[in-house]
């Protein structure tokens, strides 16, 4: 396959409840789902699982859900599969998840207020010039996309913020095709490879 697949989900139209899910989850997972601080992170987490269930079924086979385990720094991969990758992200009610044969980071980011001193914080000194001066919206635009990306490969890498975003260029990943980005339905989703 070499080329990662992306599936979207939207459930802001799903009238579903946790309790609805449960014979989808597995008794670990719904329990995990079920102990979470509010119904929509409950829904979140549930639908991120049946989404790589769904990419799982469809592109290699599975009929089963394999047995999750974690690697040092938290992020899952498929204990029997090793040659098999996934990445989950969620975003208010939407969900995504990409699968693929070769290591796959993704994430899904809504644009918010974010300020030139959060973006400091996982920022090059080249990204923080080119975004210096911008307008108040297009600064908050800017920021989310880039974190959006630098938050992709950090779960592809599966070292998460530990990544030391600083010194990940995102424009450097976009170039090199290591990433990707795109708008869709007011998110940008984010994939890296």
């Amino acid at each position: 396959m070499t080329v990662p697949e992306v599936y979207y989900y939207d459930f802001s139209g799903d009238s579903r409840s946790l309790s609805d899910l449960r014979p989808f989850l597995s008794p670990e997972r719904y329990d995990q789902c079920a102990g979470m601080k509010n119904e929509t992170a409950a829904l979140r987490s549930a639908y991120g699982f049946l989404l790589v269930r769904l990419a799982l079924r469809q592109k290699f086979g599975f009929a089963e859900m394999p047995s999750f385990t974690l690697n040092k720094h938290g992020k899952p991969f498929l204990a029997n599969r090793p040659d098999i990758f996934f990445n989950i992200s969620h975003s208010g009610k939407s969900v995504v998840c990409a699968v693929s044969d070769i290591p796959v980071g993704v994430d899904i980011q809504d644009i918010r207020h974010l300020s030139l001193n959060v973006g400091r914080k996982f920022l090059t000194d080249d990204e923080l010039a080119m975004v210096t001066g911008l307008e108040p919206a297009a600064l908050d635009r800017e920021l989310c996309r880039i974190w959006c990306i630098k938050e992709s490969y950090g779960k592809m890498t599966g070292k998460g913020f530990g990544e030391g975003f600083c010194s990940v260029c995102a424009e450097k990943l976009v170039r090199e095709k290591r990433a990707f980005v795109s708008f869709y339905k007011g998110f940008f989703i984010s994939l890296c490879v």
